[in-house]
């Protein structure tokens, strides 16, 4: 499993090393209002692309385990789909965007309502090939394109950022790097995977929105979790304090890297092991799952808080100082990718479970936030936030043990951990060793 998922980590980290380039830059050639306005985008267009998604491009990890033979049928439906929900909400929101924007005090969405609108479909389409292809167990295949995504987005918007320092060309320039690497990445589908093949066309679509619109929007519901707290930065402060809060939740995100690398191998697995009713290799290959996260998220997350007021200023100089608390906080908040109960739920077809609970979470999420804001301001904000997202996790494993035939900790045993970290220098030393001899 691990060595499966660290072509999809590896790329990641690597992809984001080179991402990471651009808002370092950004910071350093844009005003803070345009630097806030640059942020607030990347808020809408995730908020967005989740809202909208409807769950269609997972439900790949479902169906495609189980019927290989007609994964190209399942990864055209997603295509389609996609195209079909994201044309049709924002032909919706183009009527309200003016009204939505006030509204939301994001006046990004009235400025930049195309690229916003190009952009979030693009980018769905991205993920849906990527998603196809980790679903048929083409990791390094979706490593690689993961890579190639993050090195033309990069680059093009780099060379628009020193050319011109205007904000709009290099938003244009963004979205013109995400449809290359789709069109790639699709030519490389077809002529050297064959992946639209199929031994039927256009069937299961109804299928896969019934299975997508559970989980989709458990998914939506999370999102608002997780981002509910930027909105409400955005809403109440002024542009300029909100560039500083979102260079605060800006993350180095190796533990979310990790867990969805973990992740996009492990729902292949668990749909296969459920199919089979295997519930002792579940419980044993959780275990495992659990032991690399502790062993990787604890350590992570250690170190950022330590080295958080350096990173800060160095990354978006001594005018953002106010974000290092914010980062702190918002370190400890991603423990929760340490515990990952949708993985399961998912293979069990219990989307539903994580639906209520989120929404549960959700009713709570604004009145808490606003006495947060009020007791606390910005460090009460994010502090809630931390809060109510490593809650949720939480109370879905409390149901997911209620459902499960055998119990799943919570907490990674010394043990499974352990043996994470010696198989991890063992695989390291046999691939140093199979290099030298090469």
């Amino acid at each position: 499993m691990l060595s499966q998922s660290a072509y999809l980590f590896l790329a990641k980290v690597f992809g984001y090393g080179i991402r990471i380039l651009l808002p370092v830059f950004l910071v350093r050639i844009l005003t803070m209002a345009e630097f806030g306005l640059y942020n607030q985008f990347f808020l809408l267009e995730i908020m967005f692309k989740t809202i909208f998604q409807m769950g269609v491009n997972q439900s790949q990890y479902f169906f495609i385990p189980r019927d290989l033979r007609n994964s190209g049928a399942y990864f055209i439906n997603s295509l389609m789909l996609n195209v079909v929900l994201f044309g049709t909400a924002y032909a919706i929101i183009w009527f309200f965007r003016t009204s939505l924007s006030e509204f939301l005090g994001m006046p990004v969405l009235d400025m930049f309502f195309w690229s916003l609108a190009g952009y979030s479909l693009l980018m769905m389409l991205n993920v849906t090939a990527e998603t196809y292809m980790t679903a048929r167990k083409l990791f390094v295949n979706a490593a690689v394109f993961e890579i190639l995504r993050q090195v033309l987005a990069s680059a093009a918007t780099l060379v628009a950022a020193y050319l011109t320092r205007d904000l709009r060309v290099i938003v244009l320039a963004l979205v013109a790097s995400r449809a290359l690497s789709l069109v790639l990445v699709l030519i490389y589908i077809h002529f050297r995977l064959h992946g639209f093949r199929a031994e039927r066309y256009f069937f299961g679509i109804w299928k896969q929105i019934r299975y997508g619109l559970v989980l989709g929007a458990a998914g939506m519901v999370w999102t608002f979790l997780m981002r509910f707290n930027e909105m409400t930065v955005s809403k109440f402060y002024d542009i300029e304090t909100y560039a500083v809060y979102a260079a605060g939740c800006k993350q180095i995100p190796i533990l979310q890297f990790f867990s969805q690398a973990v992740a996009a191998v492990a729902l292949v697995k668990f749909a296969q092991l459920e199919k089979e009713n295997d519930w002792a290799g579940i419980r044993r290959f959780w275990d495992q799952i659990l032991g690399s996260m502790y062993g990787v998220g604890i350590p992570v997350t250690v170190f950022f808080i330590l080295i958080a007021k350096p990173l800060i200023l160095l990354m978006f100089t001594p005018e953002y100082a106010g974000a290092v608390t914010i980062f702190q906080i918002n370190s400890v908040a991603m423990l929760f990718y340490i515990l990952n109960p949708t993985l399961v739920l998912r293979a069990m077809d219990r989307n539903d479970i994580s639906l209520k609970v989120h929404l549960g979470l959700l009713a709570l999420l604004p009145p808490a936030l606003y006495a947060g804001m009020k007791l606390w301001g910005l460090e009460g904000i994010i502090g809630v936030h931390a809060v109510m997202i490593i809650a949720g996790r939480l109370v879905n494993q409390v149901f997911l043990n209620r459902l499960a035939p055998v119990y799943l900790p919570y907490v990674a045993s010394r043990q499974s951990i352990l043996d994470f970290y010696v198989n991890s220098y063992r695989k390291s030393r046999d691939r140093m060793l199979s290099l030298i001899r090469r």
